[in-house]
């Protein structure tokens, strides 16, 4: 937040997260600025709503059921890597014995739900998979209002 003196000419801003205000300058318009500069600069993460609905950079994608269990697992551990055991374990419970690529399906089909919000789900060979969002967002996404 940047104090202007009154007769000073207006500072050119070329961040999202810069602010400034003219002095003298009002307590409540100063508060306002600064609660407004940390909504802008707090971390955006994808989110899953009880109705199976991940939002994520002002976009939202209904999941289905399969969809929505895979991505709150991925989701809880976000940009970190799930194993696919545990994956597999958590998804079909003891007694339901899954086909041999049955998570690699719920995955590709996740994957294709989740490229339009920006989000991709990526392999860890040997390990598992990572929800995590594609470059390309995360320079656009800092670029907007309300972004990172």
């Amino acid at each position: 937040m940047l104090l202007v003196a009154p007769t000073s000419p207006p500072p050119h801003c070329v961040d999202q997260l810069e602010d400034w205000i003219r002095t003298p300058a009002d307590p409540q318009d100063l508060q306002a600025r600064q609660a407004a500069l940390q909504v802008r600069a707090a971390p955006r993460d994808p989110v899953l709503d009880h109705h199976g609905i991940l939002h994520f950079a002002d976009q939202a994608v209904p999941l289905g059921q399969g969809e929505a269990d895979l991505a709150r697992m991925l989701l809880d551990s976000y940009r970190a890597t799930v194993g696919r055991e545990e994956l597999t374990r958590r998804m079909w419970p003891e007694g339901e014995m899954p086909r041999r690529n049955a998570l690699d399906v719920r995955v590709l089909r996740l994957r294709r739900r989740l490229a339009p919000l920006g989000l991709v789900i990526k392999t860890v060979w040997g390990k598992g998979y990572m929800l995590d969002t594609q470059p390309e967002t995360q320079a656009a996404y800092r670029r907007t209002p309300g972004g990172e």
